[in-house]
Protein backbone atom coordinates (compact mmCIF):
# COMPACT_ATOMS: atom_id res chain seq x y z
CA UNK A 1 0.00 0.00 0.00
CA UNK A 2 1.54 3.71 -0.87
CA UNK A 3 2.65 5.72 1.83
CA UNK A 4 -0.35 8.06 2.81
CA UNK A 5 0.17 12.14 2.24
CA UNK A 6 -1.62 12.77 5.31
CA UNK A 7 -3.53 11.74 7.91
CA UNK A 8 -6.42 13.32 10.28
CA UNK A 9 -9.94 12.90 11.16
CA UNK A 10 -12.86 13.45 8.79
CA UNK A 11 -15.46 14.97 11.04
CA UNK A 12 -18.97 14.95 10.42
CA UNK A 13 -21.82 16.67 13.15
CA UNK A 14 -20.06 14.73 16.32
CA UNK A 15 -18.78 11.93 14.63
CA UNK A 16 -14.70 12.03 13.97
CA UNK A 17 -13.82 8.89 11.61
CA UNK A 18 -9.76 8.94 11.87
CA UNK A 19 -9.12 8.64 7.87
CA UNK A 20 -5.38 8.83 5.76
CA UNK A 21 -5.33 10.64 2.48
CA UNK A 22 -3.54 8.57 -0.80
CA UNK A 23 -3.23 10.17 -4.37
CA UNK A 24 -5.16 9.35 -6.53
CA UNK A 25 -3.45 9.65 -9.73
CA UNK A 26 -0.03 9.99 -11.45
CA UNK A 27 1.60 12.22 -13.59
CA UNK A 28 3.07 10.22 -16.72
CA UNK A 29 4.15 12.91 -18.45
CA UNK A 30 6.85 13.05 -20.38
CA UNK A 31 10.00 14.43 -19.12
CA UNK A 32 13.50 16.02 -20.89
CA UNK A 33 16.51 17.00 -19.51
CA UNK A 34 18.06 19.90 -20.98
CA UNK A 35 21.71 19.32 -22.67
CA UNK A 36 24.63 21.35 -24.12
CA UNK A 37 24.05 20.96 -27.55
CA UNK A 38 26.27 18.55 -28.80
CA UNK A 39 27.05 16.65 -25.87
CA UNK A 40 25.46 14.81 -23.45
CA UNK A 41 26.39 17.32 -20.48
CA UNK A 42 23.30 18.52 -18.15
CA UNK A 43 22.58 22.15 -18.34
CA UNK A 44 22.45 22.78 -14.44
CA UNK A 45 20.88 26.30 -13.11
CA UNK A 46 22.22 28.52 -10.14
CA UNK A 47 21.12 31.28 -8.34
CA UNK A 48 22.81 34.26 -9.27
CA UNK A 49 22.82 38.01 -7.94
CA UNK A 50 20.86 40.14 -11.09
CA UNK A 51 23.39 42.90 -10.80
CA UNK A 52 26.38 41.71 -9.38
CA UNK A 53 26.38 38.20 -10.97
CA UNK A 54 27.36 36.31 -7.62
CA UNK A 55 26.14 32.54 -7.15
CA UNK A 56 24.07 32.53 -4.04
CA UNK A 57 23.87 29.99 -1.17
CA UNK A 58 20.61 29.50 0.64
CA UNK A 59 21.09 31.19 3.31
CA UNK A 60 21.80 34.36 1.70
CA UNK A 61 18.51 34.64 0.20
CA UNK A 62 15.35 36.05 1.69
CA UNK A 63 12.13 36.32 0.82
CA UNK A 64 10.65 39.65 -1.06
CA UNK A 65 7.01 40.77 -2.14
CA UNK A 66 6.95 43.16 -5.08
CA UNK A 67 4.76 46.60 -4.27
CA UNK A 68 4.91 49.53 -6.88
CA UNK A 69 7.95 51.71 -7.41
CA UNK A 70 9.88 48.17 -7.16
CA UNK A 71 10.54 48.01 -4.27
CA UNK A 72 10.21 45.09 -2.44
CA UNK A 73 9.11 44.06 1.47
CA UNK A 74 11.21 41.32 2.84
CA UNK A 75 9.23 38.97 5.10
CA UNK A 76 11.33 36.36 7.14
CA UNK A 77 10.25 32.51 7.32
CA UNK A 78 9.02 32.96 10.97
CA UNK A 79 6.89 35.69 10.05
CA UNK A 80 5.57 33.28 7.58
CA UNK A 81 5.14 30.50 10.12
CA UNK A 82 3.48 32.55 12.75
CA UNK A 83 0.18 33.35 10.13
CA UNK A 84 0.33 29.85 8.62
CA UNK A 85 -2.67 27.81 9.23
CA UNK A 86 -0.31 25.15 10.81
CA UNK A 87 -0.70 21.08 10.93
CA UNK A 88 -4.86 20.81 11.23
CA UNK A 89 -5.58 16.72 11.66
CA UNK A 90 -9.12 18.00 11.43
CA UNK A 91 -11.43 17.76 7.57
CA UNK A 92 -14.54 19.32 9.23
CA UNK A 93 -17.51 19.00 6.92
CA UNK A 94 -19.73 22.04 7.25
CA UNK A 95 -22.35 21.21 4.55
CA UNK A 96 -23.24 18.73 1.91
CA UNK A 97 -24.63 19.93 -1.33
CA UNK A 98 -25.74 17.53 -4.70
CA UNK A 99 -22.64 17.46 -6.57
CA UNK A 100 -24.08 18.60 -9.89
CA UNK A 101 -24.51 22.02 -8.26
CA UNK A 102 -20.90 22.11 -8.34
CA UNK A 103 -19.28 23.19 -11.70
CA UNK A 104 -16.48 21.43 -12.67
CA UNK A 105 -14.39 24.15 -12.87
CA UNK A 106 -13.86 24.39 -9.60
CA UNK A 107 -12.17 20.60 -9.28
CA UNK A 108 -8.56 20.21 -9.10
CA UNK A 109 -6.85 17.15 -7.85
CA UNK A 110 -8.27 13.80 -6.68
CA UNK A 111 -7.38 11.95 -3.48
CA UNK A 112 -8.45 8.59 -2.04
CA UNK A 113 -9.86 8.59 1.83
CA UNK A 114 -9.37 6.01 3.63
CA UNK A 115 -10.33 4.65 7.22
CA UNK A 116 -6.58 4.00 9.63
CA UNK A 117 -7.57 1.73 11.03
CA UNK A 118 -10.42 -1.33 11.72
CA UNK A 119 -12.30 0.13 14.47
CA UNK A 120 -12.54 3.00 11.86
CA UNK A 121 -14.63 1.23 9.15
CA UNK A 122 -17.88 1.34 10.14
CA UNK A 123 -18.24 4.72 10.63
CA UNK A 124 -16.28 5.30 7.76
CA UNK A 125 -18.81 2.97 5.66
CA UNK A 126 -21.87 4.33 7.23
CA UNK A 127 -20.99 7.81 5.72
CA UNK A 128 -20.15 6.18 2.71
CA UNK A 129 -23.36 4.61 1.93
CA UNK A 130 -25.36 7.55 3.71
CA UNK A 131 -23.70 9.91 0.95
CA UNK A 132 -24.84 7.83 -1.61
CA UNK A 133 -27.96 7.06 -0.15
CA UNK A 134 -28.79 10.69 0.01
CA UNK A 135 -26.94 11.42 -3.56
CA UNK A 136 -24.81 14.32 -0.96
CA UNK A 137 -21.20 15.48 -1.06
CA UNK A 138 -19.54 17.20 1.59
CA UNK A 139 -18.02 20.51 1.60
CA UNK A 140 -15.09 20.94 4.17
CA UNK A 141 -11.91 22.63 4.53
CA UNK A 142 -8.28 21.07 6.00
CA UNK A 143 -4.46 21.90 6.09
CA UNK A 144 -1.90 19.82 4.14
CA UNK A 145 1.63 21.21 4.14
CA UNK A 146 0.93 24.60 4.92
CA UNK A 147 -1.47 25.48 2.98
CA UNK A 148 -5.48 25.67 3.11
CA UNK A 149 -7.71 23.41 1.19
CA UNK A 150 -11.38 23.32 0.11
CA UNK A 151 -12.41 20.05 -0.90
CA UNK A 152 -15.56 18.25 -1.63
CA UNK A 153 -15.94 14.13 -0.05
CA UNK A 154 -17.69 12.01 -2.16
CA UNK A 155 -18.85 8.68 -2.47
CA UNK A 156 -17.16 6.74 -4.77
CA UNK A 157 -17.81 2.56 -5.35
CA UNK A 158 -16.97 1.36 -1.65
CA UNK A 159 -14.69 4.49 -0.81
CA UNK A 160 -14.68 7.86 -0.04
CA UNK A 161 -13.17 10.37 -2.90
CA UNK A 162 -11.37 13.84 -1.74
CA UNK A 163 -11.34 16.35 -4.47
CA UNK A 164 -9.45 19.47 -3.64
CA UNK A 165 -11.81 22.70 -5.40
CA UNK A 166 -10.84 26.15 -5.82
CA UNK A 167 -12.06 28.95 -4.06
CA UNK A 168 -14.39 31.09 -5.75
CA UNK A 169 -11.88 34.62 -6.13
CA UNK A 170 -9.21 31.78 -7.64
CA UNK A 171 -12.27 31.27 -10.61
CA UNK A 172 -11.56 33.80 -13.22
CA UNK A 173 -15.85 35.13 -14.89
CA UNK A 174 -15.49 33.65 -18.46
CA UNK A 175 -16.30 37.40 -19.44
CA UNK A 176 -13.45 38.87 -18.47
CA UNK A 177 -11.38 35.91 -19.87
CA UNK A 178 -13.30 36.27 -23.10
CA UNK A 179 -14.79 40.12 -23.39
CA UNK A 180 -15.80 39.76 -27.15
CA UNK A 181 -17.71 36.66 -26.98
CA UNK A 182 -21.02 36.84 -28.30
CA UNK A 183 -24.03 36.87 -25.72
CA UNK A 184 -26.30 35.44 -28.57
CA UNK A 185 -25.53 33.46 -31.46
CA UNK A 186 -27.99 33.52 -34.99
CA UNK A 187 -28.35 30.12 -36.63
CA UNK A 188 -30.91 28.25 -38.19
CA UNK A 189 -32.93 25.28 -36.94
CA UNK A 190 -31.06 22.98 -39.80
CA UNK A 191 -27.84 23.98 -38.33
CA UNK A 192 -29.35 23.02 -34.64
CA UNK A 193 -30.66 19.82 -35.81
CA UNK A 194 -27.61 18.56 -37.57
CA UNK A 195 -25.57 19.85 -34.35
CA UNK A 196 -28.18 17.38 -32.37
CA UNK A 197 -27.59 14.73 -34.93
CA UNK A 198 -24.00 14.97 -34.65
CA UNK A 199 -24.16 14.53 -30.56
CA UNK A 200 -26.32 11.59 -30.59
CA UNK A 201 -24.12 9.82 -33.31
CA UNK A 202 -21.36 10.27 -30.87
CA UNK A 203 -23.09 9.30 -27.97
CA UNK A 204 -22.00 6.85 -25.77
CA UNK A 205 -21.15 5.30 -22.52
CA UNK A 206 -18.08 6.58 -20.56
CA UNK A 207 -15.35 4.07 -20.35
CA UNK A 208 -12.25 5.64 -19.36
CA UNK A 209 -10.01 2.86 -21.19
CA UNK A 210 -10.57 4.24 -24.10
CA UNK A 211 -8.90 7.05 -24.26
CA UNK A 212 -5.30 7.24 -24.14
CA UNK A 213 -2.51 9.77 -24.17
CA UNK A 214 -1.53 9.62 -27.86
CA UNK A 215 0.91 12.90 -28.01
CA UNK A 216 2.78 10.71 -25.44
CA UNK A 217 2.62 7.50 -27.41
CA UNK A 218 3.64 9.52 -30.80
CA UNK A 219 6.92 11.03 -28.62
CA UNK A 220 7.58 7.70 -26.65
CA UNK A 221 8.08 6.36 -30.54
CA UNK A 222 10.05 8.71 -31.64
CA UNK A 223 12.44 8.72 -28.84
CA UNK A 224 12.55 4.56 -29.99
CA UNK A 225 13.39 5.26 -33.69
CA UNK A 226 15.80 7.83 -32.96
CA UNK A 227 17.76 5.28 -30.78
CA UNK A 228 17.37 2.89 -33.62
CA UNK A 229 18.65 4.87 -36.36
CA UNK A 230 15.00 5.13 -37.61
CA UNK A 231 13.54 7.68 -39.63
CA UNK A 232 10.33 9.18 -37.16
CA UNK A 233 6.95 8.85 -38.50
CA UNK A 234 5.62 11.54 -40.62
CA UNK A 235 3.40 14.46 -38.68
CA UNK A 236 -0.66 14.18 -39.28
CA UNK A 237 -1.97 17.18 -41.12
CA UNK A 238 -3.01 20.38 -38.96
CA UNK A 239 -6.90 20.67 -38.74
CA UNK A 240 -8.39 23.49 -40.58
CA UNK A 241 -11.46 25.60 -40.06
CA UNK A 242 -14.29 24.60 -41.77
CA UNK A 243 -17.23 26.73 -40.00
CA UNK A 244 -18.32 28.98 -43.23
CA UNK A 245 -20.95 26.22 -44.27
CA UNK A 246 -21.62 24.77 -41.00
CA UNK A 247 -24.60 22.38 -42.40
CA UNK A 248 -22.34 20.83 -44.95
CA UNK A 249 -19.56 20.09 -42.53
CA UNK A 250 -22.26 18.83 -39.91
CA UNK A 251 -23.70 16.53 -42.19
CA UNK A 252 -20.65 14.96 -43.38
CA UNK A 253 -19.67 14.75 -39.73
CA UNK A 254 -22.91 12.59 -38.72
CA UNK A 255 -21.75 10.42 -41.49
CA UNK A 256 -18.14 10.04 -40.53
CA UNK A 257 -19.11 9.36 -37.02
CA UNK A 258 -21.84 6.86 -38.16
CA UNK A 259 -18.92 5.21 -40.07
CA UNK A 260 -17.05 4.80 -37.03
CA UNK A 261 -19.35 2.81 -35.36
CA UNK A 262 -18.37 -0.90 -34.34
CA UNK A 263 -19.27 -3.26 -37.34
CA UNK A 264 -21.78 -5.29 -35.20
CA UNK A 265 -23.95 -1.06 -35.15
CA UNK A 266 -24.00 -0.77 -38.45
CA UNK A 267 -25.85 -1.89 -41.39
CA UNK A 268 -23.91 -3.98 -43.45
CA UNK A 269 -22.16 -3.28 -46.63
CA UNK A 270 -23.16 -4.33 -49.52
CA UNK A 271 -20.89 -7.06 -51.32
CA UNK A 272 -20.45 -5.02 -54.13
CA UNK A 273 -19.46 -1.40 -52.76
CA UNK A 274 -16.18 -0.43 -53.97
CA UNK A 275 -13.20 -0.38 -51.50
CA UNK A 276 -12.78 3.07 -52.44
CA UNK A 277 -15.46 4.52 -50.85
CA UNK A 278 -14.70 2.39 -47.50
CA UNK A 279 -11.22 4.14 -47.79
CA UNK A 280 -12.55 7.35 -47.47
CA UNK A 281 -14.72 7.11 -44.77
CA UNK A 282 -11.75 5.68 -43.11
CA UNK A 283 -9.52 8.93 -44.22
CA UNK A 284 -12.19 11.31 -42.71
CA UNK A 285 -11.41 10.24 -38.62
CA UNK A 286 -8.96 11.03 -37.03
CA UNK A 287 -5.89 8.93 -35.78
CA UNK A 288 -7.66 8.46 -32.41
CA UNK A 289 -10.63 7.05 -33.93
CA UNK A 290 -8.44 5.28 -36.36
CA UNK A 291 -6.88 3.19 -33.37
CA UNK A 292 -9.69 2.50 -31.58
CA UNK A 293 -11.52 0.99 -35.09
CA UNK A 294 -8.06 -0.87 -35.73
CA UNK A 295 -8.20 -2.75 -31.67
CA UNK A 296 -11.83 -3.69 -32.57
CA UNK A 297 -10.37 -5.29 -35.49
CA UNK A 298 -7.28 -6.41 -34.00
CA UNK A 299 -5.18 -4.87 -36.54
CA UNK A 300 -1.55 -5.79 -35.24
CA UNK A 301 1.35 -3.29 -35.03
CA UNK A 302 -1.80 -0.35 -34.68
CA UNK A 303 -0.25 1.78 -32.49
CA UNK A 304 2.49 2.48 -34.17
CA UNK A 305 1.38 3.29 -37.28
CA UNK A 306 0.50 6.77 -38.62
CA UNK A 307 -2.67 7.67 -39.91
CA UNK A 308 -1.68 6.98 -43.35
CA UNK A 309 -0.95 3.65 -42.50
CA UNK A 310 -4.11 2.95 -40.29
CA UNK A 311 -6.29 3.88 -43.37
CA UNK A 312 -3.90 1.69 -44.90
CA UNK A 313 -4.31 -1.23 -42.88
CA UNK A 314 -8.35 -1.04 -42.50
CA UNK A 315 -9.20 -0.80 -46.46
CA UNK A 316 -7.37 -4.12 -46.59
CA UNK A 317 -8.84 -5.40 -43.66
CA UNK A 318 -12.22 -4.89 -45.27
CA UNK A 319 -11.14 -6.09 -48.50
CA UNK A 320 -10.00 -9.00 -46.57
CA UNK A 321 -12.81 -9.76 -44.64
CA UNK A 322 -15.60 -8.84 -48.02
CA UNK A 323 -13.42 -11.69 -50.35
CA UNK A 324 -14.01 -13.70 -47.17
CA UNK A 325 -18.04 -13.42 -47.23
CA UNK A 326 -17.95 -13.57 -50.93
CA UNK A 327 -16.66 -16.97 -51.12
Amino acid sequence: MPQAMWTGYLSFGLVSVPVALYSASQDRSIRFNQLHKGTTHRVRYRKVDEVTGEELSGEDIVRGFAVEGGDYVVIEDGELRELAPGRSELIDVTDFVELKEIDPVYFQKTYYLAPRNASAEKAYGLLCEAMAREAKVGIATFVMRDKQYLVAVRPNERALILETLAFADEIRPARSVLPDLALTWDFTERELEMAGQLIGSMSTTWDPSRYHDTYRERVLALVEAKRAGRPAAPAEAEPQANVLDLVAALEASVARARGARPASERPARRRDAPARAEQQTFSGMSRAELLALAAERDVQGRTKMTKLQLVKALTDAEAAQAARSAS
